[in-house]
């Protein structure tokens, strides 16, 4: 697979592949690159983390929301039912024991 030409031997065929060195500026800028992206997984990761929590304390305030609401809606019927002068009179027979004139209170 060699010839011969002008005192020379040289090859035919086959051909030497010359190994090309890495360059070590494709390294640091992909090493960079990878830093950057993992550094910015972590801040998303802790921004997501940070998300779950608002949305779950948001979810206990809704909650708090809705029974105090409904607290303050049954507060307002026993308002409601307080005002009246036959409620009154009830509430003061039952809890005081008062009675009118003329009557005998009785307790059990």
């Amino acid at each position: 697979m060699t010839e011969k030409r002008d005192g020379r031997l040289r090859r035919t065929g086959t051909v030497r592949r010359r190994r090309t060195k890495k360059k070590k500026g494709m390294t640091l800028y992909k090493g960079i690159v990878l830093l950057i992206l993992l550094v910015g997984g972590v801040f998303l990761c802790l921004r997501m983390y940070q998300m779950w929590q608002i949305h779950e304390d948001m979810k206990r305030t809704l909650q708090q929301e809705q029974a105090l609401t409904e607290e303050n809606q049954r507060l307002k019927d026993r308002k409601e039912q307080l005002i009246s002068p036959d409620a009154v009179e009830k509430q003061a027979r039952e809890q005081f024991g008062l009675a009118e004139p003329g009557e005998i209170p009785y307790r059990r």
